[in-house]
């Protein structure tokens, strides 16, 4: 067999030409710190590669949610720790208002304490975050938990459903509590509970303004007017009629002051108390200096009086607001009250102690779980390192053993170059 000289030298350039891809492979290798550059040097490598970059990934994800879920349990303690404070200081002024010495005027001083004290619990109620979202309001975080309505109770609007955060592989946690568990559903051994035995803690501190709002010994509701009558009325000409309406009963006494003329307050009274006669003894019209003002009179524990317009003028004359109610409240009855106020404001104390218990495990669990996430990052990033990233001390070795196969070859292409038949002639 023959083997021309062309031949012989297109091998020995094809062997430096491997030598050459072989080097720069490992020079590409060393510079980019990766075993595999692309998918199509090692598959199953590059699947591999992908996989754990997944997993790593969504679990930094979960690591995020962690400090977002810490975030706002943060915040929800706080807001039950102000929430707390609140209901101690209206156990205090429960406890003052207990006191039969005070006076009329030292009670509306608690009341208006503890109207102030509502506002703030439901400002506690409502409270956000930094992104403006609601945390007492569930999966409804952009719409306050707790909406006053007109006749001041404060109602839950809030969501249904808790949010939860993926916080591992197979783990959520609530990053918050509803408010209806929170403020609304407590035990309450009042009346006025729910069928469920349970009321707000709106509810509870309503009672209590209400209570120290009503007026004591005898029971008695009453509204007064706050307009001077002292000159009379003129309603010769016109159409005037009001309902009064007297609990417990309830007795409405319908008054039709139409076409009348009085020349004083007494005599408004006096016709008043006149059309009442033949339907109530419950309720009585009295003046009060240059005011008129109507009493329920009716024995018992509670008594009210309200007053309804129909037609007419008479409540602006008088000074009336239609719709205006007032409640009275025996001694004894007001003490029961106070106390069935305290118990109700202790069950509120055990629910927060509950939630905020509950808050303080979903802590801790957030603290294992983000170890746990941690080790496995490193653990996860260990077998990606193992997987693409280069071994310096073997790259650089096999470098230069290349160098040295490379320059062997290129020696040799050169010495064999130069063999001919024609250097022995």
């Amino acid at each position: 067999m023959r083997i021309s000289t062309a031949w012989a030298q297109q091998l020995s350039v094809n062997a430096m030409a491997g030598q050459q891809t072989k080097l720069a492979k490992i020079q590409q290798q060393i510079s980019s710190g990766l075993k595999v550059s692309t998918p199509a040097e090692d598959p199953a490598a590059a699947v591999r590669v992908l996989n754990l970059d997944k997993t790593i990934a969504k679990t930094e994800q979960h690591q995020n949610n962690i400090s977002t879920a810490r975030g706002r349990l943060n915040l929800e303690e706080s807001a039950l720790e102000t929430a707390n404070n609140i209901i101690f200081r209206a156990k205090d002024l429960t406890v003052q208002a207990k006191n039969d010495i005070l006076s009329a005027s030292d009670r509306r001083s608690i009341k208006f304490e503890i109207d102030r004290l509502i506002e703030q619990m439901a400002g506690v109620a409502n409270t956000q975050n930094a992104n403006g979202e609601f945390i007492f309001s569930g999966d409804l975080s952009t719409v306050p938990a707790f909406a006053k309505q007109a006749t001041g109770e404060y109602v839950y609007q809030g969501g249904t459903q808790q949010r939860v955060l993926q916080i591992g592989a197979a783990r959520q946690v609530a990053d918050g509590d509803l408010g209806f568990n929170v403020f609304e559903n407590i035990s309450s051994s009042s009346p006025t509970a729910n069928e469920n035995g349970k009321r707000s803690i709106f509810n509870t501190l309503k009672a209590l303004s209400d209570g120290l709002g009503a007026s004591l010994n005898p029971t008695s509701g009453v509204i007064t007017g706050d307009r001077f009558l002292r000159y009379g009325l003129d309603y010769s000409a016109a159409t005037i009629q009001f309902n009064l309406v007297a609990n417990p009963g309830p007795v409405t006494a319908p008054i039709d002051l139409s076409g009348l003329t009085f020349a004083s307050i007494d005599d408004v009274v006096a016709e008043i108390n006149t059309q009442i006669g033949a339907l109530s003894t419950d309720i009585q019209a009295r003046s009060n200096g240059n005011r008129i003002e109507f009493a329920s009179v009716a024995t018992g524990a509670v008594s009210n009086i309200k007053i309804n317009n129909t037609s007419g003028t008479f409540l602006t004359d008088a000074g009336f607001s239609n719709g205006q109610i007032n409640s009275g409240v025996n001694a004894q009855t007001f003490q029961s009250q106070l106390g069935g106020v305290l118990g109700d404001l202790d069950a509120a104390l055990d629910n927060f102690l509950e939630i905020r218990t509950s808050v303080g495990a979903r802590m801790n669990a957030l603290d294992n779980q983000e170890a746990q996430n941690e080790k496995f990052v490193l653990d996860t990033k260990t077998t990606l390192s193992e997987t693409h990233d280069l071994d310096y001390a073997d790259a650089i070795s096999r470098f230069q053993l290349q160098s040295t196969a490379l320059q062997a070859a290129q020696q040799t292409f050169a010495k064999v170059k130069g063999l001919s038949l024609f250097n022995y002639l």
